[in-house]
């Protein structure tokens, strides 16, 4: 590879790198469609040493590869490596239901001693939690009362299934992209988003008229409107279609459906 060695890899060494790839293994996946997820590859990226983990071999082979370079030749590389993987592991295994355990960060400690890499007292001061998170079942009232309201399509469609299943921020998605789909067919525009809304409410002459614009409180009334659309592609659309929003609670959910819907409500008026 052109570099020279730091470390001496023995037979002994071997068998140490791979008890530490067993121990590594489930800390997180090698590689994900998603760009916006942490993996091994996206690690060794950060500092441009992809190349240890060569893409088609099997996940072990590609770890144990990985980290017999890394710790083969490179002096401070591991515990910068280290330090990416460790906390990456706790939020991906807390998300999958399966929370670091201590017994884990215990060995791969053990371990990283064993190769003369200390990381006792830094990883050892890591707090842990190992409580499974709670899988939050939308209450059965809420279900109900959801089913009972007079939704429009666009609502009592996808966005009530995914919400009955449990996928509170994908209920609110959908219903938000569906609100932003709605209003560029009826306006005939290309724009998005706030941009979008901005454009096709705005009075003295909106592309998409509520109301005959002729009193106060109509002209009130659309440029309310105007700005409460804004404000759901900005603090709801724009948010829940980044993917990476926590988890918000089935009440909260519910509120902004309903909220969705009533913005539903006037603009399917209009046609």
């Amino acid at each position: 590879m052109g570099k020279r060695a730091i470390r001496r890899i023995t037979a002994s060494k071997k068998a140490l790198i791979r008890e530490l790839v067993d121990v590594l293994y489930d800390f997180l996946p090698l590689s994900s469609r998603s760009k916006k997820a942490t993996t091994f590859i996206t690690i060794f990226a950060e500092s441009n040493v992809e190349k240890y983990l060569e893409k088609g071999a099997y996940k072990k082979a590609n770890l144990t590869n990985g980290f017999e370079n890394l710790i083969r030749y490179h002096r401070n590389l591991p515990y910068t490596v280290i330090r990416k993987v460790v906390p990456a592991a706790i939020d991906y295994r807390r998300y999958e239901r399966n929370p670091l355990k201590r017994e884990e960060l215990n060995s791969l400690i053990d371990l990283l001693h064993k190769l003369d890499i200390d990381m006792r007292s830094e990883l050892g001061s890591i707090v842990l939690d190992e409580t499974v998170p709670e899988i939050r079942v939308p209450p059965e009232k809420l279900v109900e009362r959801l089913k009972d309201h007079p939704l429009v399509e666009e609502i009592s469609t996808e966005p009530l299934v995914q919400f009955k299943n449990g996928h509170f921020n994908e209920s609110v998605r959908k219903a938000s992209e569906r609100f932003e789909a709605k209003v560029k067919a009826i306006s005939g525009s290309d724009d998005i988003g706030k941009r979008l809304m901005s454009r096709v409410f705005s009075i003295p002459n909106p592309d998409v008229r509520l109301n005959s614009l002729t009193t106060d409180n109509e002209r009130g009334i659309q440029e309310g409107y105007q700005y409460m659309t804004m404000g759901m592609m900005q603090a709801i659309r724009n948010i829940f279609s980044h993917g990476d929003e926590d988890q918000r609670s089935p009440e909260e959910a519910y509120e902004m459906l309903l909220y969705i819907n009533w913005l539903f409500r006037h603009l399917n008026n209009v046609e």
